[in-house]
């Protein structure tokens, strides 16, 4: 029985993710996690470490003769901002393709129902009932709403394509209420 308080959906959704959509929505999901799985805190931190190096270099210097040491502090600190920002987003991209490629069952069409209290996922292979209780976090952008955490779809992507504008105020105003400080909108 999908929920317990109400028999008919909320909402019907018909789609089939093409590997660029799962790939976005897959990044979406890891930078929500939490705030340090932002690439803009990661290089921040390392930003910081070293303004933090180069304003200690004076001191170091009145300490010891040389102060090479500082400086490869330094190149590392830069180098890891460097890192998170331009690399690591490319290579968790990439991960989020070979998943796509490796599971079957991400490039089928599947039927997705949202309840009041679940959702369930269906395709011609398999039927998953999930609910809310069990995601951790609901993110809407512009093109996706993307829940992260369930029990057995980790991350369940409902796209925004072939909705119309009534639909999508519909699900986001039952994803705001049901998730309620588990929710975030971005605008991206």
């Amino acid at each position: 029985m999908p929920t317990f308080y109400e028999g008919g959906a909320i909402e019907e959704v018909s789609q089939t993710l093409s590997e660029n959509e799962y790939t976005q929505a897959f990044y979406i999901g890891q930078s929500v996690i939490s705030p340090m799985h932002t690439k803009w805190v990661k290089t921040g931190i390392c930003l910081s470490m070293a303004i933090l190096i180069i304003s200690l270099i004076p001191l170091y210097k009145s300490y010891f003769i040389t102060v090479w040491i500082p400086f490869c502090a330094l190149a590392v600190a830069v180098l890891l901002a460097f890192y998170f920002f331009f690399i690591q987003p490319k290579d968790i991209k990439k991960w989020a393709a070979q998943i796509y490629c490796t599971s079957a069952f991400l490039s089928i069409p599947q039927k997705i129902e949202i309840y009041r209290d679940s959702v369930i996922i269906k395709n011609e292979y398999e039927e998953i009932v999930e609910y809310w209780t069990d995601f951790a976090k609901c993110v809407e952008t512009n093109s996706f709403f993307v829940l992260t955490g369930g029990r057995e779809r980790d991350l369940l992507i409902i796209t925004k394509n072939g909705m119309n504008a009534t639909q999508i105020e519909r699900i986001s105003k039952h994803f705001s209420n049901e998730f309620a400080l588990r929710y975030m909108k971005k605008k991206r």
